[in-house]
């Protein structure tokens, strides 16, 4: 199972990409390319915060404030809702200090501005978490195999996308510690 080929395959179904382009102002084209940078981002993030002391705790506490649902099965109305204000919150929490230089390699790569990717990361990250949730089961894991599950998802994100990973390089190169998702992605990536 490809958890991010999955998501980006619902993204762009349907209506779906035309609801996240019309809620943040912007283009399809470029959404699109930020999200398909952003979403591995975000999984690589989560993989590292999973394998922290609480962090799995903190994941799977986040994935209980969806309810069950996943967005991605009601966009329209997630986008409508209370509920997609969290998603900044979600986002902060997952990339924490990477946000704002992640949101800036996006904004250089797609021309969208960094406020613009910010608001896409946050809709993204609802998404991601929705579909961890679902591609679960129900099934309660331990921090081990979230972190697991994380780990190996987020492997394939970069392998898949030259993009992200081209974006995680460029990431890595202008941090000064191994991180949050610099950390993450320098092991993934073996730099």
């Amino acid at each position: 199972m490809d958890i991010i080929a999955d998501l980006m395959k619902q993204v762009a179904t349907g209506d779906n990409l035309s609801l996240i382009s019309k809620s943040v102002g912007s283009d399809e084209k470029s959404v699109q390319s930020a999200l398909g940078m952003g979403i591995p981002m975000i999984m690589g993030s989560m993989a590292q915060t999973a394998q922290k002391p609480g962090g799995a705790d903190m994941i799977t506490s986040m994935m209980g404030q969806m309810g069950g649902s996943n967005p991605i099965d009601n966009l329209g109305g997630f986008l409508g809702s209370s509920a997609a204000s969290g998603g900044s919150g979600m986002a902060h929490s997952i990339l924490g200090s990477q946000m704002a230089p992640i949101s800036n390699a996006i904004a250089q790569k797609t021309g969208l501005p960094p406020a613009v990717v910010e608001k896409i990361l946050a809709i993204a990250t609802p998404m991601i978490m929705g579909y961890v949730t679902k591609s679960m089961g129900g099934k309660q894991v331990d921090q081990q195999g979230l972190a697991s599950l994380l780990g190996d998802q987020s492997k394939m994100a970069m392998q898949s996308s030259p993009d992200a990973s081209r974006l995680a390089e460029r990431v890595l190169g202008s941090q000064k510690d191994a991180a949050g998702v610099p950390g993450v992605l320098k092991k993934f990536l073996g730099k």
